[in-house]
């Protein structure tokens, strides 16, 4: 196998190990939402009873909504990165593997540097050619 080739499954191995530890870090939301959610209902009993408990229901509920934005977000980039290591063991998307790796480097650190690797290893010619192969998913072993 080329050296190429040997690079851009590694690359895509640490594709799916970030994926999974952006999933494993999704807990922490979910967490969050269960929180929020055990604590709304007893808030929203109370909101007519007392003023002063509007605001504090009001923190709760931004709290659910937060936290479920989070946890799609999370679930959403986990799906990309996936998706972006099947491509590259697929040799197969060039330009969505590098877009990828660009918004991968703002997530510091982890994703810096699974982002500036891609960056740089996408960048080589060699790279690029077994992209532009017609049977560039083949396995080389």
């Amino acid at each position: 196998m080329n050296r190429h080739a040997e690079n851009l499954r590694l690359l895509a191995i640490f594709h799916f190990v970030y994926a999974g530890l952006i999933l494993l870090g999704s807990l922490v939301p979910v967490f969050w939402l269960l929180v929020a959610s055990l604590w709304w209902p007893e808030l929203a009993g109370e909101i007519g009873r007392e003023p002063a408990v509007l605001p504090v229901a009001a923190v709760g509920a931004l709290g659910l909504v937060a936290g479920g934005f989070a946890i799609i977000l999370a679930w959403v980039w986990v799906g990309v990165v996936v998706a972006a290591g099947r491509s590259l063991l697929a040799r197969r998307r060039h330009t969505f593997c590098m877009v990828v790796a660009a918004v991968a480097c703002l997530q510091m650190p982890l994703g810096t540097l699974l982002g500036v690797a891609s960056l740089i290893l996408l960048n080589q010619d060699g790279v690029r050619a077994l992209f532009a192969e017609p049977d560039a998913g083949r396995d080389d072993s």
